[in-house]
């Protein structure tokens, strides 16, 4: 069954001039009736779906040569299942029937006299294809690894699902993926990665992204594309390379859906559910989610600054939560109007509420003897934050195999709006204080895009697009001091400020791809037009900076069997400044440790190279590969120290980083499918060098995760998950490695519509991010540990009555 679901999935998906093509290679149009040849007979007939008699539209119906099986007509029945099919020649005949989500039907003998000019077959009867427990398809899994030429595909399987509740939990267990302990995704240990979701900016669905990587459900997402060295096709930004999370779409007949509950200790909980109903030419798909959130975490930082008449010590300990709330919704809507052209329109509501607060001592002692100073500081914050994000996507497919057209467009509107209390509690008078801050942001962004792909022949494709995406972001933040003889607060003008931001990117790009028997090629280049406008309007300071980038790429493929290949790759990247590391707000939450932005920031530049082998098969496989990043005029955070022991950090052009190293990824079943094990390993090298900036960091590292999956009497499946993240050079010192492991059990019920879990994340509390920072103006080392883990029950139950198998919602 497994064979003829994956064919006729296949033959959904090939366009039907190739399916029905004669021997002369000439198509055959798609409206019911074959194109005109030499005069022959006519057959005509209906295909119907058993046990009644509703047509099915669209089916492919072909005659075959009794002796071969080549093609000799064919034709696609229309929306009511009637069809066609002229200028048969006289003879027998062996007649399929196919079409996605039904048994491919053989009629034999079909006969079509000399004499005859017409032959009607009648109802013709095919029957759905499913294996069902109580009307709940079973399918197997894809392969969860793919290697394409310039992406690795992590295809989302029940496994994943069963252990995650959003995107954040599926990207922990992708391969070479990791995400920083603020829920940032990092690639080889790396931030600046660019995160798209469909394709899609993922800032069109709110302006920050552990927010929304955390809020978007995992049982929506049907794969991961991660890319190191990307193609020229996709947005040259992203030092460290490009996330594609690719969501489930509306492809099988009928409805179908779920529901997941997952309930945790410290108010940690998610729900969610989701419809997707398609009949004809109409599908719609829904989904609704909401989830409460808790962390604590403690911190420490020692710090000895020698700036000054006498050296000084910095202490800080203290402990801290962060607690929220979000929601997101999501409706879409498909019409095709025939096989070849379809038209999506979508629109994504999502909103969050979070809580945080902190308790931080604070003691400077003074290698002179002076009296040091000592107090605690207080932080209160609450923050909400909504976005809508409108989506419309029309599709055009022509006439030869893969010839297609897309224009996508997205509409997105939010804002965020927050409020901090500081107490500063102290025996030295001076040292008293009560602050607070007042927060307001708005943004609008456009995101208009058209992409072509033109198959020169079977084995040349060239694909070209444009792009346009145009983003406003108004920043507000307001700063008040406490008078204590009048009991008001008064409003901080130095601190305060309003920043504008505006920035549009214009973008071109063209690929070439070639195969042959044993080589391929895609050669492709980007052209960005890139515009920022930034107001400071506090200061009445404006000004603007343009950017043209070239984004060359180049991948190399040799085949050496049916699954095994070496492959070559090449990318250029580039690390635009984003508006927060611009806005020269200063964020004085910490005073011992001030934050700020950089108007004064230029773009980084990234060379990427790669030479792998690949070979993956049904049940596993694996894809070593070296690797090179060199990065020109990078962008990272410096710290500076004032005479007073006062830290300054803000992000600034440093010189250069590069790595170079050995990866691979792997994955494995064995024992039949008793055990399932994939994961990704490497050995690197990391430097951080800058003559201006007096920073020469060097050092090896090694990193890696590991997934596994073993089934358990009783019809359990047990899992785990474990990572290590090792010691890297970093600006102006180091950080040390950081441990995760994770593991959960789980078991199907109802005639596997249900599943309930149990899962622990960070089961040993190892989430400790510590590092080292060593200057000739100070040494400092810091820790940042997150004090509970999260330990959950899920149940999930799947419903509805499907005429095609896929993935379980």
């Amino acid at each position: 069954m497994k064979r003829t679901l994956f064919l006729n999935s296949i033959a959904l998906f090939l366009p039907t001039h190739l399916l029905l093509a004669t021997p002369d290679n000439r198509p055959i149009p798609v409206n019911g009736t074959s194109s005109h040849r030499a005069a022959g007979g006519k057959l005509v007939g209906k295909i119907v779906e058993g046990p009644g008699s509703a047509g099915v539209a669209f089916a492919t119906v072909a005659l075959l040569m009794p002796k071969d099986s080549s093609l000799a007509n064919g034709a696609v029945a229309d929306e009511n299942g009637a069809f066609t099919i002229a200028d048969v020649t006289p003879g027998t005949y062996l007649l399929r029937v196919t079409n996605m989500g039904y048994q491919t039907l053989y009629r034999p003998n079909v006969k079509l006299a000399p004499e005859a000019s017409l032959l009607d077959l009648g109802s013709i009867t095919i029957q759905a294809e499913a294996q069902k427990l109580a009307e709940v398809v079973v399918k197997g899994e894809k392969t969860m690894i793919v290697d394409d030429i310039d992406k690795k595909i992590v295809n989302i399987g029940k496994d994943m699902l069963a252990t995650s509740n959003n995107v954040s939990d599926l990207l922990e267990k992708v391969p070479a993926v990791s995400l920083d302990e603020n829920g940032n995704p990092q690639v080889r240990g790396k931030g600046n990665v660019v995160v798209l979701i469909d394709g899609k900016p993922s800032n069109l669905y709110g302006s920050d992204l552990p927010t929304i990587l955390q809020s978007f459900p995992a049982n929506l997402i049907e794969r991961i594309d991660v890319m190191t060295t990307p193609s020229a096709k996709y947005e040259g930004e992203g030092a460290s390379g490009v996330i594609d999370i690719i969501t489930k779409k509306t492809k099988i007949r009928g409805m179908n859906g779920g529901a997941r509950l997952s309930l945790g200790h410290k108010n940690n909980n998610a729900a969610s559910g989701n419809l997707s109903y398609k009949v004809g030419k109409f599908g719609l798909n829904a989904s609704l989610s909401g989830q409460t959130r808790a962390m604590t975490w403690e911190r420490a930082l020692s710090r000895d600054n020698f700036v000054g008449e006498s050296t000084s010590r910095l202490q800080q300990d203290g402990t801290g939560g962060n607690k929220g709330k979000n929601a997101f919704g999501r409706v879409g809507v498909n019409y095709d109007f025939n096989d070849r052209n379809s038209l999506e329109a979508g629109v994504n509501y999502s909103r969050d509420n979070n809580r945080n607060n902190s308790n931080i001592l604070n003691e400077t002692t003074f290698a002179s003897g002076l009296t040091p100073e000592t107090f605690r500081r207080l932080n209160n914050t609450k923050g909400n934050g909504n976005n809508v994000n409108f989506s419309l996507d029309y599709r055009l497919k022509l006439a030869e195999k893969d010839h297609q057209l897309n224009f996508n467009s997205s509409y997105s509107i939010g804002g965020s709006d927050g409020e901090s209390y500081f107490s500063q509690e102290s025996t030295i008078d001076s040292l008293i204080r009560n602050q607070q801050n007042l927060r307001n942001n708005d943004r609008h962004s456009l995101f208009l895009n058209a992409d072509y792909t033109w198959p020169i022949t079977p084995k040349a494709t060239l694909e070209a697009g444009v792009r346009s995406r145009t983003s406003s972001n108004d920043n507000v933040n307001s700063f008040y001091n406490l008078d204590r003889e009048t009991n008001s607060y008064i409003f901080d003008n130095n601190i305060s400020n309003v920043f504008g931001y505006k920035d549009a990117t214009y973008t071109g790009f063209m690929t070439f791809s070639q195969k042959t028997d044993l080589w391929g090629i895609r050669a492709g280049l980007r052209v960005t037009d890139y515009n920022q406008d930034i107001n400071q309007i506090s200061r009445n300071q404006e000004f603007s900076v343009h950017f043209l980038t070239l984004v060359p790429s180049l991948a190399v493929t040799r085949k050496l069997g049916e699954s095994s290949q070496l492959k070559l790759n090449y990318s250029r990247r580039v690390q635009r400044p984003e508006a927060d590391w611009l806005n020269p707000f200063t964020d004085v939450a910490d005073p011992r440790n001030v934050k700020t932005g950089n108007p004064n920031l230029r773009p980084e530049f990234t060379h990427k190279a790669e030479m792998g082998y690949s070979n993956y098969e049904a049940n596993g496989g694996w894809g070593p590969s070296l690797f090179m990043d060199y990065s020109n005029n990078a962008i990272t955070q410096i710290r500076t120290i004032d005479e007073v022991g006062v830290s300054l950090t803000r992000y600034d052009n440093v010189g250069r980083e590069f790595s170079y190293g050995f990866e691979t990824d792997f994955s494995q079943k064995l024992f039949g499918d008793v055990l399932k094990i994939n994961g990704s390993g490497r050995v690197f090298r990391s430097e951080v060098v800058s003559a201006i900036a007096q920073i020469d960091n060097r050092t090896w590292s090694y990193s890696g995760n590991l997934n596994a999956f073993i089934s358990l009497p009783a019809d359990f499946r047990a899992s785990a998950y474990v990572n290590y993240e090792g010691p890297r050079a970093i600006a102006q010192g180091t950080r040390d490695g950081v441990f995760i492991a994770n593991m959960g059990i789980r078991k199907d019920l109802l005639e596997k519509k249900a599943t309930i879990s149990f899962n622990v994340q960070d089961i040993f509390l190892s989430r400790n991010y510590k590092s080292q920072l060593n200057t000739e103006t100070y040494s400092q080392s810091s820790n940042w540990h997150q004090t509970n883990r999260l330990v959950n029950v899920t149940f999930q139950y799947r419903f509805g009555k499907i005429s095609a198998s896929g993935d379980d919602a």
